[in-house]
């Protein structure tokens, strides 16, 4: 009993810490209540955005339904969305290109080839956003879910260590680096 006891705790703490790691990265979140069932997927995504869309999810079938008109942090930044979809676009278009003889609807090339879609969007996210030092966490899943924190080594450690603890054995989370 007293070894099940610890195990409760430290799943306790581990979802403290997940949670208040996040009101650091969105100070807005202090005000949020905790969900009731901290390791639910559902109540965890629900947590992230009842302000403000701080949480994103990737439509791997429609890769123009990134996400990133509605993230919040980026319309903060006043960063020139537009220029980032375009700049996705124009990478997606090459790829096009490419397979334009072998398949002619790309849309069933992006449905085989997620990790092109993956990196196109991701790294190109990333790029924008290392300006205002931000590092973009993604949670790898069939649709993946992403969000901008602080470039704080130890803060995104932290959030990818305890998220990971508690729910990364179905969608584990990493930096893209």
């Amino acid at each position: 009993k007293l070894i099940k006891m610890e195990i409760l705790i430290r799943r306790i703490s581990m979802h403290k810490t997940l949670y208040e790691a996040l009101t650091i990265a969105f100070p807005e979140l202090k005000e949020a209540p905790l969900p009731d069932e901290q390791d639910n997927f559902e109540s965890f995504k629900t947590w992230m955005n009842q302000f403000y869309s701080n949480l994103q999810q990737l439509n791997m079938m429609d890769f123009r339904q990134s996400g990133i008109d509605e993230c919040h942090r980026l319309q903060q930044l006043n960063i020139d969305l537009d220029e980032l979809k375009n700049q996705i676009e124009n990478e997606m278009g090459v790829f096009d290109e490419m397979y334009e003889d072998d398949h002619p609807d790309p849309e069933a090339v992006y449905a085989y080839d997620s990790e092109l879609i993956f990196n196109v969007i991701f790294n190109n996210i990333k790029l924008f956003v290392e300006p205002y030092d931000l590092a973009l966490l993604v949670i790898e899943q069939e649709n993946p879910y992403w969000f901008v924190v602080p470039n704080n080594e130890e803060l995104t450690h932290q959030i990818i260590t305890t998220y990971n603890h508690i729910f990364g054995d179905e969608e584990p989370m990493v930096l893209i680096d």
